[in-house]
């Protein structure tokens, strides 16, 4: 089932967060005729000529510029089964392979059970190597739908997180008025944070989060959020142990 490619929202630019590793954030509109909007994170890691593209976010033409001078695109990684409606805009525009982690499907809005899929990713992934970023692990949660974090090597470890691992400690440029009181009261703007959202409706396995503090990492580039440079383990702990307590 095919549908028109989302326009690009409103965005930044692309950052060197960390060697070879970029990000930028861009705009989230929720449907409906309330103007909810808030920041989203894609994350793009460079390896030699090759760029993979993680929680895509379309990018506009000077961004797309700004994006092919890094490199060439061949891979898009989805982590987060809410996330990915830009996925189909990069796999037509560069022939970009994506991959999903298994059991994730593109369908319409925000009802991950809704029939019919818009897109068909080439791979699944389970946890383990992922081919197209050697370096990197997937590391699953058995949620409803299922989500993936994907733990790189570098530089003391870094953690690429679709919606579990957040890091808002204030609204951004991209919090539509509305987005920042509701999102405050709802308990999606604090540092070192769990997705609540996430949290709640996709209940992910507890001892699977758990599983989460015998990693060793230092940085989070997030979906959501500002990246964690340094220390991020530690920073999460609390989080992560209050969800799981």
């Amino acid at each position: 089932m095919a549908r028109p490619d989302p326009p690009a929202y409103p965005h930044g630019e692309l950052v060197e967060v960390l060697p070879d590793l970029f990000l930028v954030a861009g705009t989230m509109r929720l449907p409906g005729p309330l103007p909810v909007r808030f920041s989203r994170n894609m994350t793009v890691a460079r390896r030699g000529d090759r760029l993979v593209v993680i929680n895509s976010v379309r990018l506009d033409d000077a961004g797309l510029a700004a994006l092919d001078r890094l490199g060439r695109v061949t891979d898009v990684v989805r982590l987060a089964a809410n996330h990915g409606m830009d996925d189909p805009f990069y796999a037509e525009r560069y022939a970009a392979k994506v991959s999903i982690v298994k059991g994730q499907r593109y369908t319409a809005g925000l009802d991950t059970s809704a029939p019919g899929n818009y897109f068909t990713a080439d791979h699944e992934l389970d946890a383990g190597a992922v081919p197209a970023l050697d370096g990197a692990r997937l590391i699953t949660l058995d949620s409803t739908p299922r989500e993936g974090l994907l733990l790189l090597r570098d530089f003391g470890g870094t953690v690429i997180s679709g919606d579990c691992l957040q890091n808002w400690a204030a609204p951004d440029e991209y919090f539509s008025w509305l987005a920042k009181p509701m999102m405050k009261a709802m308990g999606f703007v604090k540092p070192y944070n769990i997705g609540p959202g996430w949290y709640k409706r996709s209940k992910p396995p507890k001892d699977q989060m758990r599983g989460l503090l015998e990693l060793e990492y230092a940085n989070v580039l997030p979906a959501h959020g500002t990246p964690v440079i340094g220390g991020a383990s530690g920073h999460y702990r609390a989080a992560i142990e209050r969800v799981t307590a």
